[in-house]
């Protein structure tokens, strides 16, 4: 997804944005990164590749349909290469997905990160239907009383309920401002440093990986990494 594809609207945008046991298989591993991105594999990887994601871009709903067998079984398990998901916000609903993505602590992202992805579509649609009285009250509030009421209003709360949490751990995710810190922060870097301008991007140590958008894309870049 282009950057200026975001279709919520700009003022809410500017408003929002002020160890596994070591016998674990190296892809059940989780750790995370000095920017707060969580990492599969081993962190002593040869290769390290990163992916700039946003929860409302439809390519990496597909990227991550597509890669999520092949990616572990063909890479990430054979140790040469580790995999990093860190966050390319384009719009507060993606603001809002990403945080409950981080609900948990680093055991639970992957499992978020999937469902949430995998869900898309659903909470998407919702979102995108409620009407023009109740988009205009999404800009009342602090930012963690608008991220509550998107994610009530997108059905974001209950997907989460869903996958276990009780509501006053969803608010206290969204009330989060160190992981709101962390999101923005990659954000940040993904634009003003790497230079990327769209959803799904990867770096390969830490390197942008030019016009490689998609698993077809990128899957031949890793077929060819040396071990």
């Amino acid at each position: 997804m282009r950057l200026n594809s975001a279709y919520f609207a700009s003022a809410l945008v500017a408003a929002t944005v002020i160890a596994a046991p070591a016998s674990a298989q190296q892809s059940d591993r989780v750790t995370l990164s000095s920017m707060g991105g969580h990492i599969i594999g081993s962190p002593l990887a040869k290769h390290k590749l990163t992916e700039y994601m946003s929860y409302t871009c439809s390519h990496c709903a597909d990227f991550e349909a597509e890669s999520h067998e092949a990616l572990v079984t063909k890479f990430v398990s054979k140790s040469h290469v580790s995999f990093e998901v860190r966050n390319l916000i384009l719009n507060p609903i993606d603001l809002t997905a990403a945080m409950l993505a981080r609900c948990g602590g680093r055991t639970k992202f992957f499992g978020n990160h999937h469902d949430l992805l995998a869900k898309q579509s659903t909470w998407l649609k919702k979102f995108q239907s409620i009407s023009p009285e109740v988009m205009a009250t999404m800009n009342d509030g602090t930012v963690p009383e608008r991220l509550k009421k998107i994610a009530k209003a997108s059905g974001l709360d209950e997907l989460m309920k869903g996958r276990g949490y009780t509501a006053p751990q969803i608010d206290a995710c969204l009330s989060d401002k160190a992981e709101q810190d962390k999101i923005l922060a990659m954000t940040k870097h993904a634009t003003s440093t790497l230079k990327l301008s769209g959803t799904p991007s990867f770096t390969l140590g830490g390197k942008p990986l030019a016009n490689v958008h998609s698993w077809s894309a990128l899957q031949p870049k890793l077929a060819v990494l040396p071990r």
